[in-house]
């Protein structure tokens, strides 16, 4: 516990003190450098510690709680959790939104008609002003969001996409099977970024919690734009591990 007493200062004053103190714990507990059942300084000597009140140290706590890596215990104190639980994996074989597990719950935020921004347009070669039908969702594991998702389709083809189907299928498998499309080539980006406050909001993390930002461009067998896709997964509680298929031929 010495590491943690030491730190008396916190680097950079532009980014909140709670957030700095949360990633300084998580890293440790990740490190094992805090044990598992091991019991933290008292509140107050912790926020001496830091340099600051016990209001922003107890926001930096009350994340790790609710990401389960710390426990209160009345009366007697925090403590790191003694089992933590294995950030699911997810195996990439050419597109990320992969279909549903059984025990994976959605949930449906919107479907609406939308401007297409100016990249977008020029994905779908649509006329200036034009609209697309969005469909926002968060996939959730244990009642806990870990993806927020928002899909763009053309509104032709999106008035096809029913309630039930978005509930209950990915859209690579709506569009593949629902619309009965043959897809093509697909293109994707990865990003690391910090979440706004919409992303925050709807993945229950903090604004500048980090992100793990997903694009997606979706082509028929003939070249033609079908869908694009945004996704944000929270990158604080979740690993991936990606499998590059290379069907024979050396990476």
């Amino acid at each position: 516990m010495n590491e943690i007493s030491a730190m008396r200062t916190l680097k950079d004053k532009s980014i909140p003190y709670y957030y700095q103190i949360m990633n300084l714990l998580r890293r440790k507990i990740e490190l094992g450098e805090l044990a598992p059942g091991e019991k933290l300084p008292r509140e107050l000597d912790l926020a001496k510690s830091f340099g600051v009140s016990r209001v922003t140290l107890r926001q930096a706590l009350s994340i790790l709680e609710a990401d389960g890596l710390l426990e209160r215990a009345r009366g007697h104190g925090t403590f790191i959790t003694k089992t933590h639980k294995i950030p699911p994996k997810i195996k990439l074989t050419g597109i990320i939104e992969r279909d549903f597990p059984a025990r994976e719950k959605r949930r449906l935020l919107s479907i609406d008609e939308v401007a297409a921004t100016p990249d977008v347009e020029e994905f779908f070669d649509l006329p200036e002003n034009s609209r697309l039908t969005r469909f926002r969702r968060l996939r959730m594991n244990e009642n806990s969001p870990y993806c927020y998702t928002m899909n763009f389709l053309p509104s032709n083809l999106g008035q096809k996409v029913t309630r039930k189907d978005i509930l209950n299928r990915s859209m690579f498998d709506i569009i593949k099977k629902r619309l009965r499309i043959r897809i093509g080539k697909i293109n994707q980006t990865f990003e690391a970024r910090t979440a706004d406050n919409e992303v925050a909001e709807h993945l229950k993390i903090g604004i500048l919690d980090p992100v793990l930002y997903v694009e997606t461009f979706v082509y028929d067998v003939g070249g033609e734009p079908v869908e694009f896709s945004q996704i944000y997964y929270q990158g604080n509680r979740h690993k991936y591990s990606i499998e590059l298929l290379s069907n024979g031929k050396t990476l």
